[in-house]
């Protein structure tokens, strides 16, 4: 941690230099507990209430496991030793489940489905990117989610080549549209002439195909 905050001090004076009139980046430390506590096995950011705002679950050896929405089974708390994690939407309902593996004296391999009602499940877009051949080759492909019509964004994410902590994900980016009944989608690639929008205006969520196939042609 000591040497990210030395990071941040050096680019506040590369900043100073070369623009003095500008203030310098400001940062905040947020959740100072979760960075200094020992045990941290893993963990997996998503959006699983479709709100358009990331959470976390936080896998730890030693201590509860945390999740940043304080909805965490008791279930979860009590196993030790939580390695392979992963949101996923199992049954296609358009709410993020969660895959947990342990490797305590207990072990198991759980599966938490999420409840949520079925209008909030629906306030989601699942955008799967691919070629022209139907490949997944555009890894680093940026989606974003506005409201339809506007510039107001949503949501984001990135096409994912693989990661997680002894784990897999799906190739789907899973986006929450926060309650939004239309909503613009553009997917970014990179391409040997530069960078390429490709969009869908005005799409459905509650009605689009889980997930909406978007060919990325070069």
């Amino acid at each position: 941690m000591s040497r990210c905050l030395i990071c941040v001090e050096v680019l506040a004076v590369t900043v100073l230099a070369v623009a003095p009139q500008q203030s310098p980046p400001q940062f905040e430390l947020v959740q100072a507990e979760l960075f200094s506590a020992a045990g941290g096995q893993t963990n997996a950011w998503a959006d699983f209430d479709n709100d358009g705002d990331l959470d976390e679950f936080v896998g730890f050896r030693g201590r509860a496991n945390r999740l940043y929405r304080d909805v965490l089974p008791d279930l979860v708390k009590t196993h030790d030793a939580s390695h392979g994690v992963q949101w996923i939407d199992f049954d296609n309902d358009g709410a993020l489940d969660l895959a947990l593996a342990n490797n305590d004296a207990q072990g198991g391999h759980y599966l938490f489905h999420n409840r949520l009602t079925a209008d909030r499940a629906r306030a989601s877009i699942a955008i799967d990117v691919v070629d022209a051949r139907g490949r997944h080759t555009k890894s680093g492909a940026e989606v974003r989610v506005y409201a339809a019509g506007t510039r107001r964004l949503i949501s984001s994410a990135l096409v994912d080549s693989g990661s997680g902590y002894c784990s897999q994900n799906v190739m789907p980016a899973h986006l929450g549209v926060a309650g939004h009944a239309r909503v613009d989608v553009e997917v970014t690639v990179l391409t040997k002439s530069g960078r390429k929008i490709v969009a869908h205006r005005n799409v459905d969520p509650r009605t689009a195909p889980r997930p909406l196939v978007i060919n990325a042609r070069q």
